[in-house]
């Protein structure tokens, strides 16, 4: 695990490169105010070759007369004298550099990328590091150092978030923001454009530092990904939550596929896939970041996914169902003991049920609201408790922080109270809040999100990442084995035969059995049923002749240079269409689409992703998110399908392509046909497109 962050953040010694108060925009003037306003732990050198004096300060023509090495450069100063600068600095010993300017090889420039190669042939002649290109700056709070130029960050509170923005300007008012609602920080950090120093260094130091329990980022792309997945990995492992508001995508993973999963799994589904894997938690909007952060704040984790909920306003119960709903949240069942106590407490009429809506007179006793709130988060079925609660908006509320730290103090599941809508937060409600143990979150949807996020972090801690395997077996598919080779990965094919001409079809199909399914073999035909290329349940050979003679005609109409390689005669399976698919994502490596398949899959757009490999359970957490799912259990009086079987399939393919993802780009099988229980799949179609 990298350190390579600490000259940066733990910095002794600092140099104000390009110190002046005459620049435009005044950062050198407003970083050295943060500075002298912060009491640092660092000693500042100012730099300056056309300065003697300023701010009552020496100034320091270059880093050889400062007379010994400092850790760390701000250097504020134009791009084109930057490499030259920092070279003198990194042969007097300087192990670090904040580098705030642009122009460093940006929009392919390469003027820019010139200097973007000095700066990284100064890395590895003399081991100096480099925060940005294109930055705001960053913070270490416990040891005052504002290294940013604005006075917005003067007054964070310290605390367990540290904090990743690729985004400068957004940072600030983040912080800014999170911490009018009690979030508190250890360092944060604005990356810039990361030439060298990137999301896994930073991530890997805040991992490192005991005092950083949770890590917030704001990403605009991934730069780096098997260095940001291998620190997600390790901050998974430390217990150290990646909460991120992923924004922008990658342009190379916009490469034009020639199957289903290419053009259905788009950047978006493989970062959430990413996301499941490696335990991060992904939020939609800044402010919803900010109430997760307070969520893990709070320090706890809950044992299962059971939420219990608990209002005084029947409206609030009803969006808190529609948006458990949405975000898959499983509401407890609270057992018959607890049922029994809740009802007495509650009007005779009033129903003890999930969200619990304990009517409008609750919200003003607050004992009685507390003791019934202890009582739920003590059921044996729930392993979470979110409850109606709102911050005092004056230091003239009569409300007490104590009725929710009784309720904190009765359990060690997550207690996390919620408002129905956004508020202003005075110092007092900060102090509310801080008595009461308990976060105070804003908007049900948010508030709800953050608890699946609880749910889901903790689910991962258990399960741990699952990363590709080592040493994996490579195999070398030939065409003449595929058929064997899919079956022994539980992807069993219909019985078929390979025929040259249309002819030789209907001779073949009468020993094949009828009814019979014909398709076109040609490199020009890569969806076949767009171009006319299948023909189902043909009942006699005369038919498979007349369907072959029409498909050769149609294709040539279309591509006059078409090859036909022959025809493919397979018998007629029935069962649930369904899509597996399997493709290197550029960033992130292999993945896995399941879906609904047959013709209308991309249209139906009702799939799951996932990084491989792909595990059982997995496979059946895939499935069970699907809007078809009802289709394979026993639908309208239908026989149940082989989950079994189908379970296996998508195991089997995930093996498959690690063993020959250096010979295919893809593979899919589009439909995988699955028969009823015991009867197995059918792989009909299967896609290879080789490298």
């Amino acid at each position: 695990m990298s350190l390579a962050a600490e000259p940066l953040f733990q910095a002794k010694s600092i140099a104000l490169v390009g110190a002046t108060d005459k620049s435009r925009g005044g950062w050198p003037e407003a970083i050295y105010a943060n500075y002298a306003a912060s009491n640092p732990s660092a000693e500042l050198f100012l730099v300056n070759p056309k300065r003697d004096e300023l701010w009552g300060r020496k100034v320091y023509p270059d880093f050889a007369s400062i007379g010994r090495p400092v850790d760390l450069a701000l250097t504020i100063i134009p791009s084109d004298v930057i490499p030259d600068t920092l070279r003198e600095g990194a042969e007097n010993g300087l192990r670090c550099a904040i580098v705030f300017a642009a122009q460093f090889g940006e929009g392919n420039d390469p003027v820019g990328q010139k200097r973007a190669d000095a700066l990284l042939d100064l890395r590895e002649r003399y081991g100096i590091r480099f925060v940005g290109p294109n930055c705001m700056g960053a913070l270490a709070l416990r040891e005052n150092l504002l290294l940013y130029p604005s006075s917005r960050i003067r007054d964070l509170p310290p605390g367990p978030c540290g904090v990743v923005f690729q985004s400068g300007g957004t940072f600030q008012f983040w912080l800014q923001q999170a911490a009018v609602r009690g979030l508190g920080f250890s360092y944060a950090v604005s990356s810039g454009n990361e030439l060298d120093l990137g999301f896994a260094d930073y991530i890997d130091f805040l991992i490192a530092d005991p005092h950083t329990k949770l890590i917030a980022c704001m990403i605009e792309g991934v730069r780096k990904p098997k260095e940001f997945l291998d620190a997600a990995a390790r901050a998974l492992a430390a217990g150290k939550p990646l909460i991120v508001l992923k924004i922008g995508r990658s342009e190379a993973a916009r490469v034009a596929a020639a199957s289903h999963t290419g053009t259905m799994a788009g950047d978006d589904a493989v970062f959430d896939a990413v996301c499941r894997q490696y335990g991060i938690i992904r939020c939609h909007t800044l402010d919803e970041m900010i109430e997760t952060c307070l969520a893990f704040q709070a320090g706890r984790l809950p044992a299962g996914p059971r939420i219990g909920m608990v209002t005084y306003s029947g409206g609030a119960k009803g969006l808190l169902l529609d948006y458990a709903q949405e975000e898959g949240a499983q509401l407890a069942v609270y057992s018959a003991e607890t049922a029994a106590r809740i009802h007495a407490e509650v009007d005779e009429e009033a129903q003890v049920d999930n969200p619990l809506d304990a009517g409008a007179k609750m919200g003003r006793q607050r004992a009685k609201f507390s003791k019934m709130c202890q009582l739920l988060v003590n059921d044996p079925n729930v392993d979470l408790l979110t409850l109606q609660g709102q911050l005092p908006v004056s230091a003239d509320d009569t409300a007490t922080p104590d009725h929710f730290a009784e309720i904190f103090r009765s359990t060690t599941k997550p207690v996390i109270a919620f408002g129905r809508m956004a508020q202003n937060v005075s110092d007092h409600a900060r102090e509310f809040q801080k008595q009461a143990q308990v976060p105070f979150l804003q908007g049900l949807s948010s508030s709800v999100r953050a608890l699946q996020g609880l749910v889901r972090y903790a689910a991962a801690r258990k399960r741990g990442a699952r990363r590709l395997p080592d040493g994996v077996k490579t195999l070398a598919l030939m065409a003449d084995q595929q058929d064997a080779i899919l079956t022994e990965h539980g992807l069993t094919p219909p019985r078929s035969t390979v025929v040259a001409s249309a002819q030789a079809a209907g001779k073949a199909a009468m020993k094949l059995g009828f009814p019979v399914a014909l398709k076109i073999l040609s490199a020009s035909a890569v969806h076949k049923t767009e171009l006319g290329g299948v023909a189902l349940g043909l009942q006699d050979a005369a038919a498979v002749e007349a369907a072959a003679g029409a498909m050769a005609q149609r294709l040539l109409a279309a591509d006059p240079k078409a090859v036909i390689g022959g025809y493919l005669l397979q018998e007629m399976v029935s069962g649930v269409e369904i899509l597996l698919g399997v493709r290197d994502d550029p960033l992130f490596g292999p993945f896995m689409i399941v879906g609904a398949g047959g013709v209308e899959a991309e249209i139906r757009q009702d799939n799951a992703v996932r990084l491989l490999p792909v595990a059982a359970d997995d496979a059946r957490e895939m499935l069970a998110s699907l809007r078809c799912a009802p289709l394979l259990g026993a639908f309208r009086g239908g026989k149940p399908r082989d989950m079994e079987a189908l379970v296996a399939a998508i195991v089997g393919l995930s093996e498959l392509y690690l063993k020959c993802r250096a010979q295919f780009s893809d593979i899919e099988i589009n439909p995988l046909m699955v028969q009823e229980q015991g009867k197995g799949v059918r792989a009909v179609d299967v896609r290879l497109i080789r490298r």
